[in-house]
């Protein structure tokens, strides 16, 4: 991988998203008008763009006191998604930078992970910051919806179930399942909730994986199928071809990886995930690809430090990365890769 960037906030650049996080506003020197629609339109292309056409930026931001407790604190999540977004796209202004990301015309869906046999979820609080970023920079309330496979399973990983009226939704897809297509041999059917979006965000959680080796931000789209049992025959090749479907593929502008808290080693009966790990960072990127492959890293680093093996996992996981970037959704390679690590 390039050379990793590890950047130390000033104090100036603190104190503005420090300001940021407490009154609602996002960063920047001074605060700037939200882009017009055609404003975003033209710079969101060079945003989005990764590797073949520049090397796949990850930034992985740690927030000194997110965690008060056993509680998420709110303004410092704030303050890592800002400092994220400011790093990954190169703006000065945070909320320009989600504005050219997001339009007001956009319908968001919000991939999260509540997978029913885990106890270790996406963090409400930082969906909730998310949202509250999305919302700041001009994005209608009820143009977001936050989804996995069941209501069920997001209402016990914490989530509110609002289904109608005003604001951010979220629900599961609940059997709402249509058509069949194919995904690397098999037949499944995709959450209307993607065909109704035009802009999706994927929020996974870091976790180990019996199987795939791990589940990040690529396997966490197996949550959008109705029976995602099905794909995991040929993992690898099953998760490659499911994130390569335009559905998924097309419409994905951000990936935000969940590393407040992690799951190292996974177990043979319920609860097969849970929270092993306890840390301070987010992972984001618009390569999907690029962001498991740093990942992946991280837990082959956390399990060393932990004093576990973790070669079979490296092995497994970089079968679906190599698949994956061979269908052109990002880069599996160190050297097309720019990984900038700030602390706020």
């Amino acid at each position: 991988m390039n050379e990793k960037t590890k950047i130390q906030l000033t104090r100036k650049q603190f104190l503005h998203l420090s300001a940021a996080g407490t009154a609602g506003l996002l960063a920047g020197c001074q605060t700037a008008l939200i882009p017009t629609v055609p404003q975003a339109a033209a710079h969101r292309e060079d945003i989005l763009r990764k590797h073949p056409d520049g090397p796949s930026r990850i930034v992985q931001t740690h927030g000194k006191g997110v965690w008060e407790g056993d509680a998420l604190s709110p303004v410092i999540l704030r303050r890592m998604l800002d400092a994220s977004i400011l790093q990954l796209t190169g703006l000065e202004d945070a909320r320009n930078a989600w504005a050219m990301l997001f339009s007001p015309d956009d319908r968001i869906a919000i991939k999260v992970n509540a997978f029913y046999n885990s106890l270790i979820w996406t963090h409400v609080p930082l969906v909730t910051a998310v949202t509250d970023c999305l919302q700041d920079a001009g994005v209608p309330a009820d143009q977001i919806v936050l989804f996995d496979q069941t209501s069920t399973e997001l209402e016990t990983a914490g989530f509110t179930i609002t289904r109608d009226g005003k604001g951010i939704r979220c629900y599961g897809s609940d059997k709402s399942y249509k058509d069949f297509t194919d995904v690397g041999g098999t037949a499944v059917q995709l959450s209307p909730i993607l065909a109704d979006c035009t802009a999706l965000i994927n929020m996974p959680v870091l976790k180990a994986h019996m199987l795939a080796g791990i589940t990040f931000a690529l396997k966490n789209h197996f949550g959008s199928t109705e029976f995602p049992g099905a794909l995991h025959n040929a993992i690898a090749h099953k998760i490659a071809a499911l994130n390569a479907l335009p559905e998924i593929k097309d419409r994905t502008r951000l990936v935000i990886g969940d590393i407040l808290e992690a799951n190292l080693e996974y177990g043979y009966s319920f609860p097969y995930w849970v929270a092993d790990y306890r840390g301070d960072s987010i992972l984001m990127s618009v390569d999907p690809v690029a962001h498991d492959a740093v990942g992946l890293e991280i837990l082959n680093a956390l399990l060393a430090d932990a004093g576990k093996p973790s070669l079979t996992l490296q092995s497994i996981a970089a079968n679906s990365l190599k698949e994956a970037a061979t269908l052109g959704l990002g880069t599996d390679l160190a050297e097309n890769m720019e990984r900038i690590e700030i602390t706020v």
